[in-house]
């Protein structure tokens, strides 16, 4: 599958553009609705898609400005600009920041469906650089589940695998190492507590590399044992609790760390160690059970009660549905003999 980050701050436009992807299929999947370009960022730093799909003008931080980020950090992203600007200023600073597509709005879905596929001959020149950062993903998603000895093989085996890596993109070793490093100090800074970080090596010898992540991660583990007491929980609980009053209303990770007073990254990393789920997993089984309440209903249709839970897709409410329940909102109902 072809992951997706949708970034449009009109919900309405928002809900189209996922509507055409869904209804286009063939590989390629929403995994994320952006309501600016800031939780764009965020969620790119937490899903890490294939391909982005942004307006240019929205709060916080425009399209411009978050494309113009992802290609000074180096991210394996192919950008797709869908605009109501037909101005070409904005395409020129879109092609300076490696946009593979400038697309006018009222946008058609073949037109879409085309930049897509022409997306996947720029995606290959990032098969290799997304591999690392999935393990990278998969590695801080997992970490709090192995004793120390189990962290410290795991860093080391990928830490190895990024030394041998082989690229024609320059860079790309370091613009790993950067990210993985990012992320580990992301979550020692989150909660807040004071840390001295060691010095960032110049990259180039892989053990002072090693010594680098792994005092990282001593930090971290001694920070997160230090932290797992009665008043994370609480914060957790009370995330959950936001959760389970607000589901219905466009939740992102970004909005309910700052609910938790904590930074994204260490809130999700935090949320997955407590509750055995991502944010988004757990939103969406909130949800589908609010559903399925409200499909038992005789005057309730399917796609009312998708709306009526938060998502703004039925496609992707069926999908999620299916996926939680392994049957449709509609077979649900027949089941329940309505």
């Amino acid at each position: 599958m072809v992951q997706i980050v949708v970034a449009e701050d009109e919900l309405w436009l928002r809900s189209e553009l996922v509507e055409m992807i869904e209804q286009i299929g063939e590989g390629f999947e929403i995994v994320g609705e952006a309501m600016d370009g800031e939780d764009a960022w965020n969620m790119i730093h937490e899903l890490w898609p294939a391909i982005l799909v942004t307006d240019i003008r929205m709060p916080r931080r425009d399209g411009l400005e978050l494309i113009r980020d992802i290609e000074e950090a180096g991210l394996p992203i192919v950008s797709i600009i869908v605009s109501g600007y037909d101005d070409f200023s904005y395409a020129q600073q879109a092609v300076r920041y490696g946009v593979s597509e400038y697309l006018l709005k009222p946008l058609m879905k073949e037109e879409l469906k085309d930049a897509l596929h022409r997306s996947l001959n720029r995606m290959a020149m990032f098969k290799e650089m997304q591999g690392y950062l999935k393990q990278i993903v998969s590695f801080l998603e997992q970490m709090h589940e192995w004793d120390a000895k189990k962290r410290l093989a795991k860093l080391t085996s990928i830490l190895n695998d990024i030394r041998k890596l082989q690229s024609a993109r320059p860079g790309t070793r370091r613009t790993i190492l950067e990210i993985f490093a990012g992320k580990l100090t992301e979550l020692i800074k989150g909660d807040k507590m004071s840390c001295e970080l060691p010095a960032r090596p110049a990259w180039d010898h892989h053990d002072d590399i090693s010594r680098y992540f792994q005092s990282l991660l001593e930090t971290l583990t001694l920070q997160t044992n230090q932290s797992a007491n009665a008043e994370i929980r609480a914060v957790i609980r009370k995330a959950t609790d936001y959760i389970e009053s607000h589901y219905m209303q466009q939740l992102t990770l970004v909005k309910i760390a700052q609910v938790a007073n904590l930074s994204p990254s260490y809130f999700g990393y935090l949320f997955k160690q407590h509750t055995n789920q991502s944010f988004v997993n757990y939103l969406n089984g909130v949800r589908i059970q609010k559903a399925k309440a409200l499909l038992v209903e005789d005057d309730i249709k399917v796609y009312e009660a998708a709306e009526m839970v938060g998502f703004i897709s039925l496609p992707y409410f069926n999908r999620v549905f299916k996926a939680l329940t392994d049957m449709t909102p509609n077979d649900f109902r027949k089941g329940m003999g309505l």
